[in-house]
């Protein structure tokens, strides 16, 4: 049902920022510390959202600071495929926009201060920030940084823990607590993000679908089946094996024909795998890296995933990310396609009606949907940074403003002109952003897994043969972050 804009506002900021204060991982899956339900336990009404918590009041003190100007270093959007804005000049009418400038300005009326924004390209960024800090030199009060460009800086303690920062309050909800969960290391979190920034929302992973061919196919709605509880790897497959078709009749299939899903194997390898809740490198009791590839459970998930992936022309594999193919997801060639939300801004001149929908899981006995989260910019505080307590007092000020203001913008923003058509929108959205999965692979271990591991989806390869191979040479880099980060 359509709920009212009141209660859906309200409910969205308890929902969007569920926090998972799980910081340990004993194996391949993730562990979280609440569940998300279907579709239909997240349907509000009027009963339900007065039965919600309060948001809980923002406990700072009441200091100024002289008209001291917050320097942020950050990437322009078109260079991380993301939304990264945290500044913005003036008011223009855009509601992102708008909402970025009236949420600063609540933070420096309250601190005396003045935010600057200091952009520079992404080829640049690590340059520049390290040059800084190994100056010494107080450039910088936060670096919005590639999260995988980052971890040298991380490694190297050229960054600060966010748990020794005064005021910075990980456990509040307007912190990303998936990230906590995930990234931290020995009990220590480098990276972090949370409301004042909008990136790591666009870089999760969605599937969106085409209503025309769900239509034509006869197939039910993914909405209903995940309504169900049942949006599993077998149903993902049961829809999409029937939508493969030679429209040219030349008996070869191209970029011409149409499939049941398009995308790229470096996608759906770590996408779909860690939809099924599963992780490369995963946590041992005290916080640090373990390998975890060999289990069972992985290497079943694996193989059943490589099974549908290559089953005769059900997926249109992208290669290496060059091709554009979201013109073939518009032409109604393609009943799923697999990208991050931010793409759904190449979709709004579509004419045929889509919808969007989680990650599959494994199975039914999943208790929950995981979305994948790949490459967004993270909150860096370097070493070099003047008063920490001004810090965590305004960065926490900003988190905490940004979820009745930037995160209520963006997204109205995504419903109401890039992803809704629909009703449903709402509802898997809330599910696609409340558990969401942050790769230590992508960021410490790419060389030693990203690239052979996108080799082996793209090339269906047995899975088995390369651990045997890789495993090495995985562990020892596993052993050397380990190291590094216990001499911090």
């Amino acid at each position: 049902m359509k709920t009212t804009r009141m209660i859906f506002m309200s409910a969205i900021i308890l929902i969007i920022f569920q926090l998972f204060t799980a910081c340990a991982n004993d194996g391949g899956e993730i562990k979280a510390t609440s569940e998300t339900g279907s579709s239909a336990d997240n349907e509000d009404n009027e009963e339900t959202a007065a039965e919600q918590p309060q948001k809980p009041a923002l406990n700072l003190p009441d200091e100024k600071f002289g008209g001291y100007e917050f320097r942020v270093l950050n990437t322009p959007s078109d260079e991380m495929r993301a939304d990264t804005t945290i500044y913005a000049a003036e008011e223009t009418g855009d509601g992102v926009n708008d909402a970025v400038y009236k949420r600063n300005q609540l933070a420096e009326e309250r601190f005396d201060i003045e935010i600057t924004e200091i952009k520079t390209g992404r080829g640049n960024i690590t340059q520049t920030a390290m040059n800084s800090i190994k100056a010494g030199a107080d450039d910088y009060d936060l670096i919005m940084y590639s999260i995988d460009a980052g971890a040298g800086i991380a490694q190297n303690n050229m960054a600060v823990d966010y748990n020794t920062i005064p005021y910075a309050d990980l456990n509040q909800p307007w912190w990303d607590g998936d990230m906590v969960r995930d990234l931290s290391i020995g009990g220590r979190c480098y990276f972090v993000t949370g409301a004042f920034s909008l990136a790591h929302y666009g870089k999760t992973q969605g599937i969106f679908f085409n209503k025309k061919l769900l239509q034509e196919l006869a197939i039910e709605s993914p909405y209903d089946v995940i309504g169900a509880g049942n949006w599993t790897y077998d149903k993902f497959y049961e829809m999409g094996r029937n939508a493969s078709k030679d429209l040219d009749g030349d008996g070869v299939f191209t970029d011409k024909d149409q499939y049941g899903l398009v995308s790229f194997s470096w996608v759906y390898g770590n996408a779909f795998m860690a939809g099924a809740g599963q992780q490369m490198v995963g946590k041992d009791e005290n916080d640090m890296h373990v390998f975890s590839l060999r289990n069972e459970n992985f290497i079943n998930v694996y193989q059943k995933l490589m099974g549908i992936m290559h089953d005769g022309n059900m997926v249109f594999d992208g290669g290496d990310g060059s091709m554009d193919l979201t013109p073939m997801f518009i032409n109604n060639q393609s009943l799923f396609l697999s990208n991050n939300i931010h793409s759904a801004i190449n979709l709004r001149g579509m004419e045929t009606d889509f919808g969007i929908i989680p990650l599959p899981k494994q199975d039914e006995n999943q208790g929950r949907y995981y979305s994948y989260v790949y490459g967004p910019p993270v909150m860096l505080v370097p070493v070099t940074a003047g008063d920490l307590n001004r810090t965590g007092m305004i960065l926490e000020a900003l988190c905490y403003e940004s979820t009745d203001t930037v995160i209520r913008a963006y997204y109205d923003n995504l419903l109401k002109t890039k992803i809704s058509r629909d009703d449903e929108s709402e509802g898997m959205l809330d599910i696609i952003f409340q558990n969401r999965i942050y790769s230590v692979t992508d960021i410490y271990y790419m060389p030693e897994t990203y690239n052979s591991f996108y080799t082996l989806c793209q090339n269906n390869g047995d899975i088995v043969s390369w651990l045997e191979k890789n495993e090495g040479k995985i562990v020892s880099a596993i052993e050397k972050n380990n190291q590094a980060f216990s001499e911090n």
